[in-house]
């Protein structure tokens, strides 16, 4: 076998680091026993899809997202994940606040679709056991964690069905005051927290930002318009609002961007930490996503690396659904999986699709799915890889024009004095190359 395929084994990093966000099934999946007649490679090791340990012979990023609103309140979670030492991995963890908006957190008590802002401000008050719970699970696993904001999102009319719908933005931020009130009181100082900067629009973004920058803890995290999903001249903003109140000092080293992982954001994201880092050399800029994992698992898709060529489209991550044909689960059959990943390297197609019954009604298992989603992780973090060697390794002039000049236009905000001028006379770039 080759040497492992290594990403970032340690921080800070000179590229915005991409956190896997392993899900609660593929942590479990690698710690069980594969029955004996299972089609696998050979000297296959199931430890070898742990890639946060450092010790896969497939490849190693000792860096990764892990959500406590994937279990039931009041879980004992074990495994690999939760039996670190403090310089094993670092783990960010996400404090729920996705499934907690949503209304879908198992084990939530007096929230429920339709009641009044008024209920569920009381419905979030009767729920102080579950927040002890957060806080203590986020202490005692995580080196980085998310602290527990409502988001502003709940009240969208995409979002009827949260309990939180009816709130206004000054409940919600009166809510997320209390949590971080509380957290403040209830840390322990084993992990350092990232305050959540909400938004659904510029103005509520900035009234959020005033709200919660008092609590300083070890960083930040930008959520909803406050990060990529208000475009990168929406974020920028805020991001130089918050350098202008010192939010990025010596101490305050860490930046999680929620929710992106596509190429163009992996080498926009490295140029504002290289910015930031003219504030505090020590600051690390990190982003997240489900999608190796969700893609493999609820729809039995494989990633297939991008070109990361001179055009937009040639930067687009795309998928394939994996052909689950009986032909295929048949072991004599040497076809490839068509992904040179390290892993995808010595797969056949028989290691997948693994059921050839006559009449099956799905040839793939649970195992198959996670194979898939460690494919899929290394697709990310290489064409991350890639896309920052380009950017910042003498290969700008083959970057799409749009992103080129985007990387231009962050490096002058940053050096100059009036930072708003710049980004208003760039705006149109700005919002047509990440909208």
């Amino acid at each position: 076998m080759k040497q492992p395929d290594n990403f970032v084994l340690a921080g800070p990093h000179d590229s915005a680091i991409y956190l896997p966000a392993v899900n609660p099934e593929y942590a479990d999946v690698v710690n069980t026993t594969v029955t004996a007649n299972r089609p696998l490679p050979p000297n296959f090791d199931m430890g070898d899809l742990e890639f946060w340990t450092g010790n896969s012979k497939l490849w190693n990023h000792k860096f990764l997202l892990h959500s406590i609103g994937g279990y039931k309140v009041g879980a004992d979670t074990r495994g690999s994940l939760f039996s670190k030492k403090a310089d094993d991995f670092c783990m960010v963890g996400d404090s729920g606040g996705f499934q907690i908006g949503k209304g879908s957190l198992n084990g939530l008590v007096n929230l429920r679709e339709g009641i009044t802002g008024e209920q569920a401000v009381a419905g979030w008050k009767d729920n102080y056991d579950t927040k002890i719970w957060i806080i203590d699970w986020l202490e005692q696993y995580c080196t980085y964690a998310m602290t527990l904001d409502m988001p502003l999102w709940a009240s969208l009319p995409s979002n009827t069905k949260s309990p939180f719908h009816n709130c206004t933005d000054e409940q919600l931020l009166a809510m997320t005051l209390e949590n971080l009130a509380l957290i403040d009181k209830e840390k322990r100082g084993r992990t350092k927290w990232l305050n959540v900067v909400q938004g659904t629009t510029p103005a509520n973004t900035l009234a959020w930002w005033n709200g919660v920058k008092q609590y300083r803890f070890g960083g930040w995290a930008l959520a909803g318009t406050a990060g990529w999903r208000g475009g990168l001249f929406n974020m920028l903003t805020i991001i130089f609002t918050m350098r202008d109140d010192d939010a990025f000092d010596r101490g305050l080293d860490w930046l999680h961007v929620l929710g992106v992982s596509q190429p163009k954001w992996d080498v926009f994201l490295t140029a504002i930490q290289n910015g930031l880092r003219k504030r505090n050399p020590k600051l690390q800029i990190s982003c997240d996503s489900a999608s190796p994992f969700s893609s493999a698992g609820a729809r039995d898709e494989y990633a297939t690396p991008p070109a990361l060529g001179p055009n937009e489209s040639d930067w687009t991550v795309r998928f394939e659904s994996i052909k689950a044909t009986k032909s295929y689960a048949d072991p004599t059959n040497k076809i490839p999986f068509p992904v040179h990943s390290p892993l995808g390297r010595q797969l056949y197609m028989h290691h997948l699709v693994v059921n050839d019954s006559e009449f099956s009604g799905r040839r793939i298992d649970l195992l198959s799915n996670m194979l898939l989603a460690n494919s899929n992780t290394w697709v990310y973090l290489d064409a991350g890889r890639r896309a920052n060697n380009l950017a910042f390794g003498g290969g700008r002039k083959n970057l799409p024009p749009d992103y080129a000049q985007v990387l231009d236009v962050i490096e002058a905000a940053f050096s100059a004095r009036d930072w708003r001028s710049v980004l208003d006379a760039n705006k149109a770039l700005l919002d047509r190359a990440a909208p």
